[in-house]
This record gives structure tokens, C-alpha cells and sequence, in this order.
């Protein structure tokens, strides 16, 4: 996944957690309403066709929240009642934004609502706790309380049950304030990164732990950096005595004095790029392209035998990675430096497979430099003013997915 479907993950944290505060300040709170808090972190296999998922199921799951038959009006009218009934404006622009992130095993969603309901009085009390997780344990005892619940049968077939948590660990996701609750909800990228973990059939509890262990390590902040981790790279994780190479690409610093220099032992060669101006420039070029390429899974190096500037996770759509070296001058001796260290890295962490190397420059270089990268098949792009631009046909599908970079900047609580 992306940094941009993490932003989504969070809008969904806010959404839902704004619609709690008014239901679980009321006396008394339905089934109904409880299934819908779950219904809320639900996409379709159609949802990016955007209308079609909304009324399949974003409209429902707010009808079900707020007591409404919403199932004429638009999600703008929506909205609007939810401003209405709460008399919160901001829960306008949550309604209305993009929300949804677990595409809910359909064979199990109506059979949920039923769960729901014949399991109410044991998932209250966890809804509302979850509502007020103020630390890690508290999220341990939850989990605790989770195996306790009986398997969601599937519908018209009592005996195929499922784990409760695949249902409710989103929603505890997105009640939790803090963003530490896991995502432990069956999906491919959890269950290789418990794999890797060696706990793919340990107790519920033993994963909680294991999972959030992983909070401020490889750029990973909260859940929804360690749900597009466990998506895109189990491989990030350190085990035993198998060291992680890649993180999650972190915003650069840009101000400030003590900069920190990577990859030093290669800059002394070049000492005008290692310069604090120069410094600024780089991260100022990989913040950039952060932002432009926000759809994108973005990795860093985190080993000192390959510190590369940026990895793009499926580049092509399929499974090809793009190493990219920035630059702060498309002088032709910094993009010598560049071309060593690209096939260097390259060769440290994918072998002899397939290179996809390309170099990151602040403007369009000299026509010689043009030639020489395009001699050794490794593509070019620049920034022209805000927009990014590349000479290699190749890259041209990274360009056309951006925006203008005032748009596409991306900030965590966007």
C-alpha cells in the first residue's frame, strides 16, 4: 500500500472516533448503531469506483450510526443531517472525505450484524474502552477480552466460524486515539509480517505485543504505517540475527543546523555536496517527491552497507522495484557519484535481478548527462518549477500520477 491509503486509515480513525463520542455519550447504545462502527472501516472490491462503494456501504453504515434512512440521499446530504444531528461542523468534511480501508469478508457481513446483536452486552464494554485506550496494556487486556468471544458464523453455515478480531480490530483501530491499536484482521500483509515474527499461530495477545514492539522502528510511527509495512515489506522487520536493510521513507529536515549527512564516506569526494545548503536541497528533493509520489509504498536504506535515498514499492503496478539516488546538482560529477551508487545498492539488495535504477536531479541536466544515463538504461527525473519531469519513457506513468505538488503534499493528518 501507499502513505496516501495510511492518510485514509487515519481519516477513518477520526470519522469514527467522532461518531463514538456522540453515541457513547448518550444512555443507551443499539446493536445497530455498534454494527455500523464496524460497517465505517469497510471498503468493497468496487470502492474505488467511489459512488457504488458509498452506497453499498458507507451511506448504510452511517444510517445504521445516527438512526437515519439515508438510502435516497447523496453522501453531501448526508453529511449534512450528521452536522445536524451532532452539531459538530468538522464531522462534515470527515463524512464527506475519503474512509474505508478492510474489504470485510462478504460471505460474513450480514451474519456480523446478527453476531452483533446475540454478543451486544460483552462488546459494548469493549467499544467504549477501546473509545478511551490511554496506553499500550490497557489495548493488551482487549485482546485478552477478544479471544473470550465467540466465532462469527458464516451465513447459513453455523460451523464455519470466523475469528471475531478480523471484525473488531479494525474498529479498535479506529477508536483508539493514541493510533496504536494493530490491524489483525486476516489480510495477506498481516499474515506474512506475523509469519515473520514467528507468531502466525500464536495466541492473540502474543501478536498484540509482537506488533506494536515494532512502534518506532523502520519509520513506523503507529498502526497505519505498520499495516502499509506489513502490506508492502515483512522483509523491513529485524529478526533474530537477521538485520532489517529498508524503513518507511521519513520526511527530511530541511532547517536547522545539524543536518544529518548520509552515506558521509561517498560525499567527502564531492566536499560542495556536503555542504549544509546542499544537504537542505537533497531532503528538500526527496520530501518532493515523497509528496508527488504519495500512491506509491516509498522505502529507504536503514543499513550502512546501503544507505539508498528511495525504493518504490511496484513502480509498474506489478511487483518491479525503482531505486532512486538523489542529487542536489546535475553537475556531471554528482551524477557519476549517483550511477556508482545506484548499481551499487542495487546489487546489495536485489542481487542480479532486473535493475530499475534512475536519478533524481533539482534541475534538467546538460545534454551529454542525458546520454550517458541513457547509455546505461538508468532513467532521469527533475523538478521543473513544482512538477516532476523525466526524459525516460519509461518513467513517464510516475509523472502522470502526480499532481501539482501544492495538492499532492500530504501532511499525517490530511
Amino acid at each position: 500500500m501507499s502513505e496516501n491509503w495510511a492518510n485514509r486509515q487515519r481519516r477513518t480513525n477520526r470519522l469514527v472516533r467522532a461518531a463514538a463520542e456522540f453515541l457513547f455519550s448518550k444512555r443507551s447504545v443499539s446493536p445497530d448503531q455498534v454494527y455500523g462502527l464496524c460497517k465505517l472501516t469497510w471498503i468493497t472490491s468496487s470502492f474505488e469506483e467511489g459512488t457504488a462503494y458509498i452506497r453499498s456501504t458507507k451511506i448504510p453504515a452511517l444510517g445504521d450510526i445516527f438512526g437515519r434512512d439515508y438510502a435516497t440521499l447523496e453522501l453531501a446530504e448526508v453529511a449534512d443531517d450528521v452536522v445536524g444531528i451532532t452539531g459538530e461542523s468538522a464531522l462534515r468534511r470527515l463524512v464527506l472525505g475519503e474512509t474505508g480501508f478492510t474489504n470485510f469478508y462478504h460471505a460474513y457481513r450480514n451474519s456480523a450484524r446478527r453476531w452483533t446483536q446475540d454478543n451486544f452486552s460483552a462488546l459494548v464494554p469493549l467499544f467504549k474502552t477501546a473509545h478511551k485506550l490511554a496506553s499500550d496494556s490497557q489495548g493488551l487486556i482487549l485482546t485478552q477480552a477478544l479471544e473470550r468471544l465467540p466465532g462469527i458464523p458464516k451465513a447459513n453455515q453455523q460451523r464455519q466460524l470466523m475469528r471475531p478480531e478480523y471484525l473488531l480490530t479494525p474498529a479498535f483501530f479506529s477508536l483508539d486515539r493514541r493510533l496504536r491499536f494493530p490491524l489483525i484482521n486476516g489480510n495477506e500483509g498481516v499474515k506474512r509480517m506475523l509469519s515473520r515474527l514467528g507468531v502466525i499461530k500464536a495466541p492473540l495477545e502474543e501478536q498484540y505485543a509482537r506488533m506494536i514492539a515494532l512502534y518506532g522502528k523502520a519509520g513506523i510511527r503507529d498502526a497505519a504505517d505498520l499495516d502499509q509495512a506489513g502490506r508492502d515489506l515483512p522483509d523491513f522487520i529485524e529478526v533474530g540475527e537477521q538485520k532489517a536493510t529498508k524503513k518507511l521513507l521519513e520526511r527530511k529536515a530541511t532547517e536547522g543546523r545539524n543536518l544529518p549527512l548520509k552515506d558521509e564516506s561517498d560525499v567527502e569526494s564531492l566536499q560542495k555536496a556536503s555542504t549544509v545548503t546542499n544537504k537542505r536541497l537533497h531532503n528538500k528533493l526527496t520530501n518532493d517527491l515523497r509528496a508527488c509520489l504519495r500512491n506509491y509504498t516509498l522505502m529507504e536504506g536503514s543499513s550502512k552497507s546501503a544507505l539508498f535515498d528511495v525504493l518504490v514499492k511496484r513502480f509498474d503496478g506489478k511487483k518491479a522495484e525503482l531505486l532512486i539516488e538523489v542529487k542536489s546538482s546535475s553537475e556531471s560529477a554528482h551524477v557519476r557519484m549517483a550511477i556508482g551508487q545506484l548499481l551499487d545498492y542495487w546489487f546489495r539488495i536485489n542481487g542480479d535481478s532486473t535493475r530499475y535504477l534512475a536519478v533524481l536531479l533539482p534541475v534538467e541536466p546538460e545534454a551529454e548527462v542525458k546520454k550517458l544515463l541513457a547509455w546505461l538504461d538508468i532513467g532521469l527525473l527533475w523538478f521543473s518549477g513544482d512538477k516532476l519531469e523525466t526524459c525516460s519513457a519509461w518513467l513517464k506513468p510516475l509523472t502522470r500520477a502526480q499532481t501539482a505538488l501544492a495538492a499532492c503534499s500530504d501532511s499525517i493528518n490530511g
